[in-house]
């Protein structure tokens, strides 16, 4: 039952992501519990029992509501959603077994298929009542008409896009909210491209991998892996779906990634921005280890529709003496103002003290990420696990027609611009980076 749950941080978000914005996509890996995160979500809302720290989305007490839950097929509504929402009924269509507790539910209505309801009345903990309807969406898009709805859960992304759409419709009246969970296994879709690619206002894009998911032990997942083919293991283990012609970055997260440690006031740093406005204004930060030749990511920032004075103190608290390197874009000049780019940051203080250059002297994007990869198959470019925006867009860097995706891209390019320019430019003695709750000590590395 609901009282009973204890939501893994990935879960806390997508709640919370609730209270924001009326479209949410889970692009969840299998088996880290996108489905029984959902079906609490779904069932807090549908009860109206609110735990003391929610901050997701709230219906007004004493209004009836409607909610939909859609599934593939009758037999999988019936065997999943319904399931892990109101359990299974007996001979009588009495419920239980659910996440929804059987005393609040007041009546059901059968589909005709064998168990499974049509729609569930649910008593709310203040009072009114929620019709939770039932729909399989493999009957086509036609079945989504009617009314306005509160709240829409589609487990797994339908195929056909008219699905969501008439969704989105439903829920427009109601300034309701459209959550979908999914494994991406029909690929790049439309769908998936308009959450990772072209987000908008009201959307919102939560991500959980395997490493997301404790109740998964190494064993587990190494048994798992062993047993599914090698174009699949992505798919399933982190969520990642078919990216086009595929990743900038054929190489494992695993491989890249490591936990972070206080960096040596010896090793040089820098920063790099990558501005932005209709897209975040995102930032890197980089130390390197001229000893080893090795590279790290070791911080991030990325923040869209803020004015530059905002960028700018954020990445001051950083480290205000450590040097900045910029595109070339920064003498862009503004319209209104006539204004460059560059000269609103360093009017709020920001060291903008260097313009990217390859290190053979173009800015050709081909060339930094061919040094980028190369530090990456050699052990000489390592990441730090806790930069999770990072690695939600690494996961996600893709090609199209021979090209690189430049959407969903803006740490990319920050870290591209900071990682090929670290080694010449970076600064010593600028203090110590100490990560919060982080122990000191001397990295691993396998070299």
């Amino acid at each position: 039952e609901i009282e009973l749950f204890e939501p893994y941080k990935w879960q806390k978000e997508m709640i919370t992501a609730t209270g924001k914005n009326q479209q949410i996509y889970v692009m969840a890996a299998n088996r880290v519990g996108k489905t029984y995160g959902a079906a609490y979500l779904f069932s807090v809302l549908a009860t109206g029992k609110y735990p003391d720290d929610w901050d997701g989305v709230r219906f007004p007490p004493n209004q009836n509501i409607t909610m939909w839950a859609l599934g593939y097929s009758s037999e999988t509504l019936r065997d999943i959603v319904q399931t892990e929402l109101v359990g299974v009924p007996n001979q009588n269509w009495k419920f239980s077994g659910g996440m929804i507790p059987r005393d609040m539910i007041k009546d059901s209505v059968s589909s005709g298929y064998p168990r499974l309801a049509k729609t569930v009345y649910i008593k709310q903990h203040g009072g009114g009542t929620t019709k939770l309807s039932f729909k399989a969406y493999a009957q086509g898009h036609e079945v989504m008409m009617g009314s306005s709805v509160n709240f829409i859960w589609i487990d797994e992304e339908p195929e056909d896009r008219k699905v969501y759409s008439q969704c989105i419709t439903r829920t427009t009246n109601t300034r309701g909210v459209t959550l979908v969970t999914a494994t991406p296994e029909l690929g790049v879709t439309e769908l998936v491209r308009s959450f990772t690619q072209d987000r908008k206002d009201g959307q919102a894009l939560i991500t959980a991998t395997w490493g997301d998911a404790p109740h998964l032990d190494d064993r587990t997942k190494s048994q798992i892996l062993d047993a599914l083919p090698e174009y699949e293991r992505d798919l399933r283990s982190k969520g990642l779906p078919v990216l086009g012609e595929g990743r900038v970055f054929p190489i494992s997260e695993e491989s890249i990634t490591i936990s972070p440690f206080e960096i040596p006031p010896h090793y040089r740093r820098l920063c790099a921005i990558d501005f932005g406005w209709t897209h975040p204004t995102a930032a890197s930060w980089c130390a390197y280890d001229a000893d080893r030749d090795i590279v790290f990511i070791y911080d991030e920032y990325r923040e869209k529709n803020a004015l530059p004075a905002v960028h700018a103190a954020a990445i001051r608290g950083r480290g205000k003496e450590i040097p900045v390197v910029y595109p070339r874009d920064a003498f862009q000049t503004e319209k209104g103002t006539g204004k460059a780019v560059s000269q609103h940051y360093e009017d709020a203080g920001l060291n903008l003290s260097i313009q990217f250059k390859n290190p053979d002297g173009s800015i050709s994007i081909e060339v930094g990420l061919l040094e980028m990869y190369q530090r990456m198959k050699t052990g000489r470019l390592k990441v730090f696990s806790n930069c999770t925006t990072w690695l939600d867009e690494f996961r996600m860097y893709h090609r199209k027609d021979g090209r690189v995706v430049q959407k969903y891209d803006d740490l990319m390019d920050a870290s591209r611009y900071c990682a090929t320019s670290v080694s010449r430019f970076g600064q010593a003695d600028v203090g110590v980076y100490a990560a919060q709750n982080i122990e000191s000590y001397t990295p691993n590395l396998g070299l």
